[in-house]
């Protein structure tokens, strides 16, 4: 990689010596309208092995398993990234996509979509959290 001189650095002895920066690494991919279909399909199929594949080699995918293990340590009222976790809850209950849907998830690896939403809905705690989420996107008309 090239360096290039940025600046050169004086000391009270008169030598002076060259401060280099190294320009950054180029993204490895264009944005994405400029992919091919091959690099496209290849993509696809990373995102999809990426949100149905499990750790442990057990069916569960592991998308799935951080969203209950998020869930479960907001109801144990442990420390959560909030926006993690808001994101979470508007991903389970259909509010936004993300890079797959919920539903395709579930779907893909025979799982019931409804589980985790039933959690949400009949925990007090977790059906308050997602109030808030619905005023915090979605506001009031009053």
């Amino acid at each position: 990689m090239n360096t290039h001189v940025a600046a050169w650095q004086l000391d009270m002895f008169g030598d002076s010596s060259p401060v280099v920066t190294t320009p950054p690494k180029p993204d490895p991919l264009p944005d994405p309208h400029l992919w091919s279909e091959a690099v496209r399909d290849q993509m696809v199929d990373a995102l999809i092995s990426l949100a149905s594949d499990s750790r442990r080699g057990d069916r569960m995918p592991e998308s799935l398993m951080d969203c209950a293990s998020l869930l479960s340590e907001r109801f144990r009222n442990r420390k959560v990234d909030i926006d993690d976790y808001r994101a979470t809850l508007g991903w389970i209950m259909g509010y936004w996509d993300g890079a797959l849907p919920y539903d395709y998830v579930c779907k893909v690896n025979g799982v019931d979509p409804e589980t985790l939403q039933d959690v949400i809905m009949s925990t007090p705690l977790l059906a308050g959290d997602l109030s808030e989420l619905k005023l915090l996107c979605f506001g009031t008309l009053l």
